[in-house]
């Protein structure tokens, strides 16, 4: 086959997501051309799309070597060294692409990218260069992507949701554009989940091997099953809160209510993602030892706050206390359950891509959390004193304190499967631990509080029964004899006695 020939149709292969194929072309015509840098080049786009940048950037340097003029190969090998984290090298590369190309959008892309993703970013700079380029091609759909992509770097979202839009008009079939608009939807930006899953079902549709957006459904998956343990957490806590302050019979009204909460969730998440996923997507997953054992940890766990919430609405001391218990431990089971889903998302089956957004969501969870729930349980710490039943605000205080300690390990593995992109990992490696060390203090301590805090009910008081005295467990008393009384004789007549002068 002519070198032309396989180039052309190993591109073809790549555009409609067959990497494998594309890389079977190429090599299959290697020998015939060894130095020709466009087949390099060629090879190297395919380990890119393969996830081997250190293979890319191989294929990338010996197309350089062969044609130091090429931009191509510059462009490439600048992609490959900066993910690699070889900035240095990747800004030489960029640099010369941009005095080889310098109107070029592609090349002026290249150095935006390179300005927001770089270590000492300036994003102003990268917005720039981004508008220059799309003024350059304003009809170009892989431009509009380009730049969607530095924007979402930057954290513009309005101008990652106007250049997706706009790179869609332009071509509705692009498969970067459509997985781009996937993870909008997803975000909450526009759209929702559902949304979120036609968009990537349509793009694997076209691209059945895409990556990218495969693993963006494993995202969407697996995080759904994450929620059904963040009901129990969410219920818990709640539950918790509310017995602080409200009288026995309020939450005699109040606890069904919420009772029917987690079954309903759960049904809820189950039967969206049956329909939303593709034919035995779901099932392949749940299937799981891991995802059946964290399933089943779920279960009791809810179990164990359903029962706990029960007990607090006793008037009894002991009930109250019991029941505050449970809650903790249904919290600490479903942060386990938490925990194994999270890590069965990282270790993905055969059939999904290594993912890549764990320490997103977990540091997400975690930045909401401190915003939305740490101030709520700092005011209901300095107002326990005023509350029905002070004692409850330890319970309240271990369950969110599990929650945090479950998210910030969850981070901290996220950031170890990735710690080669990371330069100051003994900090970060500090901050996990106090945090971790703070949420179980947190733990530790309100389950102090359940125990010796002030709790207000009644208590059980056992009335000793009356005695019953036998006659028998009396010692016998020893019979006293009275000696006779003697009586004096009575004397009748008294002589007179005169007195003498």
């Amino acid at each position: 086959m002519p070198v032309q020939a396989a180039l052309e149709r190993a591109r073809v292969a790549l555009e409609i997501g067959r990497a494998e194929e594309a890389r079977g072309i190429l090599g299959a015509v290697l020998a015939q051309a060894p130095d020709d840098p466009e087949l390099l080049v060629a090879l190297g786009n395919t380990a890119f799309a393969l996830d081997d940048p250190q293979e890319a950037l191989r294929w990338a340097g010996r197309a350089v070597g062969a044609d130091p003029e090429l931009p191509e190969a510059q462009m490439l090998a600048a992609m490959c060294a900066a993910m690699l984290g070889e900035w240095g090298r990747a800004r030489e590369h960029s640099d010369t692409v941009l005095r080889l190309l310098p109107h070029e959008p592609a090349s002026l892309l290249l150095a935006a990218w390179m300005t927001a993703f770089g270590p000492a970013g300036d994003s102003g700079r990268a917005a720039v260069l981004v508008g220059e380029a799309v003024e350059l091609a304003p009809d170009d759909a892989g431009v509009h992507c380009s730049a969607a992509e530095i924007y979402q770097r930057l954290g513009d979202f309005d101008g990652i949701r106007r250049h997706v839009g706009a790179g869609l008009q332009l071509d509705p079939t692009h498969t970067d554009l459509l997985r781009m608009q996937a993870q909008l939807e997803f975000g909450g930006v526009e759209g929702g989940r559902q949304s979120a899953v036609a968009t990537l079902r349509g793009v694997l549709a076209q691209a059945p091997t895409d990556s990218k957006a495969r693993r963006l459904l494993a995202e969407v998956h697996w995080r759904a099953l994450m929620r059904l343990a963040a009901w129990v957490w969410f219920f818990a806590g709640c539950y918790a809160a509310v017995a602080m302050w409200a009288p026995a019979m309020l939450l005699r009204i109040v606890s069904p209510v919420l009772l029917a909460a987690i079954p309903l969730a759960w049904f809820g998440v189950f039967h969206k993602l049956r329909k939303q996923l593709p034919d035995g997507y779901l099932r392949a997953r749940v299937l799981r030892p891991r995802v059946v054992f964290a399933l089943l940890v779920v279960v009791g766990s809810a179990f164990g706050v359903v029962l706990g919430a029960v007990a607090m609405r006793s008037e009894y001391v002991a009930f109250i206390r019991i029941g505050s218990w449970l809650l903790v431990l249904g919290a600490l089971g479903a942060a386990l359950a938490h925990l194994l889903l999270y890590t069965a998302w990282l270790r993905p089956g055969r059939d999904d891509p290594d993912p890549e957004d764990g320490f997103d969501f977990a540091a997400m969870q975690i930045m909401v959390l401190g915003i939305c729930v740490v101030p709520l349980v700092v005011v209901a710490g300095l107002a326990r004193g005023f509350a029905r039943q002070p004692a409850v605000f330890g319970a309240f205080l271990a369950v969110v304190g599990a929650v945090l300690f479950t998210l910030v390990l969850e981070a901290g593995i996220g950031i170890w499967r990735d710690r080669a992109g990371y330069r100051r990992l003994p900090v970060i490696a500090a901050i996990v631990c106090a945090l971790l060390a703070g949420a179980g203090a947190a733990v530790w301590w309100g389950g102090g509080e359940i125990v010796d805090g002030e709790v207000r009910g009644r208590e059980f008081v056992k009335v000793p029964a009356p005695p019953t005295i036998s006659p028998r467990e009396f010692p016998t008393m020893p019979t006293l004899r009275v000696p006779t009384l003697v009586v004096p004789p009575t004397v009748t007549g008294v002589p007179a006695v005169t007195p003498t002068r």
